[in-house]
């Protein structure tokens, strides 16, 4: 049932009966509850999830124990795989926290497993840069809102870029994730 999500995702892909049946094998089903973590600071970062259900994000905690976001996860999006690409790419643990804000189903594979994969199906590295585009993407808009001048044009930015988080997350996390004040954060919503 699952793997019909992930076939249709990446239809584009015209994933091979071969390359389904070798995904088979590695891809399975969990459940997350709502404050549980997929991925805890500190812990080296060897899964992937690719999100069917709930939302998630990923966190620090400043100097005053607050948590600073990082990223937002919601299913039916761009903002889908759940994965540390960074800690992946230099073989250091996480140094965020991806917890859930509800609770989640996720498609989860290993990244070793993966990575076994390249020899018999090289096709799978391409498909691992076309999950990973999206992250890179996220990065770089986030960089351009972070860099904006004024609270109402990182609101303006983040709106245009992805609506549907203010709808799903509450505005505390949102400021967060932009860097702005909670306070500083209503009174330019109410501006907008």
């Amino acid at each position: 049932m699952f793997l019909n999500h992930i076939t249709e995702k990446f239809a584009h892909f015209n994933l091979s009966e071969a390359e389904i049946g070798a995904l088979r094998k590695i891809l399975h089903l969990e459940h997350f509850k709502k404050n549980s973590f997929f991925i805890k600071k500190g812990e080296y970062s060897n899964r992937i999830g690719l999100l069917i259900k709930g939302l998630l994000y990923a966190y620090d905690r400043d100097s005053n124990e607050e948590e600073q976001i990082h990223s937002f996860f919601f299913a039916a999006s761009q903002h889908d795989v759940v994965f540390n690409y960074e800690a992946y790419i230099r073989n250091v643990p996480s140094a965020v926290s991806y917890k859930c804000y509800q609770d989640v189903t996720m498609i989860v594979l290993d990244t070793v497993k993966v990575k076994e994969l390249y020899e018999q199906f090289p096709r799978f590295y391409q498909l691992e840069m076309l999950i990973m585009q999206p992250q890179f993407l996220q990065a770089l808009y986030r960089s351009k809102m972070l860099h904006a001048s004024s609270a109402p044009e990182k609101i303006s930015l983040l709106k245009a870029q992805t609506p549907e988080l203010f709808k799903l997350f509450p505005s505390a996390y949102i400021a967060s994730y932009l860097g702005i004040h909670r306070n500083t954060f209503n009174r330019a919503m109410h501006k907008l």
